[in-house]
């Protein structure tokens, strides 16, 4: 067996994360939080993560609040970060990749271009 990447998902939106799990399960290691913080707790207890897809608009802790805690943790700053919002304006977008993020795909999106971005991301980071 091959070693999966894993794919940390962080998205408040049950519908959401249910599509994200269906489209990458075949390929990685899925696991879902609601928000910020249940990530970044989830994280700190040392658990494998490869990649996180995260949404902006969350409780507790949003999204380019997620970001910001990621990039100044020593043992998560290289984390690839890909922003999934239903913010289209280039504002949001250049905020969020000057923060850190590594790539930002708006809702709605196709599952099989998160799947691409995600394999992309992986390239350029292993």
């Amino acid at each position: 067996m091959t070693n999966r990447y894993n794919v940390l998902i962080v998205e408040d939106d049950a519908f959401i994360r249910k599509v994200l799990r269906q489209s990458l399960k075949n390929d990685f290691e899925v696991t879902t939080h609601i928000n910020g913080i249940e990530a970044m707790s989830w994280l700190e207890q040392g658990n494998p993560v490869d990649v996180v897809l995260t949404d902006l608009q969350m409780p507790y802790l949003n999204g380019q609040d997620l970001i910001r805690t990621i990039r100044a943790s020593p043992m998560f700053k290289n984390l690839p970060i890909i922003i999934l919002s239903t913010f289209d304006d280039s504002n949001t977008r250049i905020a969020c990749l000057e923060l850190g993020a590594d790539d930002f795909m708006t809702k709605p999106f196709n599952p099989l271009e998160v799947k691409a971005k995600v394999l992309a991301v992986m390239r350029r980071t292993k």
